[in-house]
């Protein structure tokens, strides 16, 4: 019963409905590397063992009087430029948007973007970790243009 024709002959009086294809899994059904772990810092997610590369860049940001992380996700494809001041300034180019990350070690971050090889960049917060790591961190990520979060007119 599990051919196609199967499916469009009529089934004899009181047997049971053929079973549903099972869907095609073009990958895992969730991503590992998104998935953090809230108890050790981490700058950067970089994607591993995986056959497609990144469509989307998810920059995070932990807001401690709300209790939320909120952050935006960008097509990769629009990155038009990766400018950065040294190791401790960086800025995303999507065109319309405009990131500033301010940090740290950002020097392999940047190659790592030009490669396209990074999943997420996680803002680092000390209401979540009270100790600053050693290495490479981001203090802040500012989506420039926005005046008190709204944009300009």
């Amino acid at each position: 019963m599990n051919d196609w024709r199967s499916r469009f002959e009529p089934r004899p009086q009181g047997g049971p409905p053929p079973a549903p294809p099972s869907p095609a899994r073009d990958g895992p059904e969730q991503d590992e590397g998104l998935a953090l772990d809230l108890s050790v810092y981490r700058p950067w997610v970089l994607q591993r063992g995986r056959t497609r590369p990144a469509m989307m860049l998810d920059l995070r940001r932990y807001e401690p009087k709300s209790g939320f992380w909120t952050g935006w996700a960008i097509a990769y494809p629009q990155l038009a430029a990766v400018e950065y001041v040294g190791e401790r300034m960086l800025s995303l180019d999507f065109g319309t948007r405009k990131f500033m990350l301010e940090g740290d070690g950002l020097r392999e971050l940047t190659e790592r973007l030009q490669q396209g090889s990074v999943l997420a960049i996680q803002e680092y917060c000390g209401a979540i970790w009270p100790h600053r790591p050693p290495g490479p961190f981001v203090s802040t990520i500012r989506r420039m243009g926005l005046d008190n979060g709204t944009p300009p007119r």
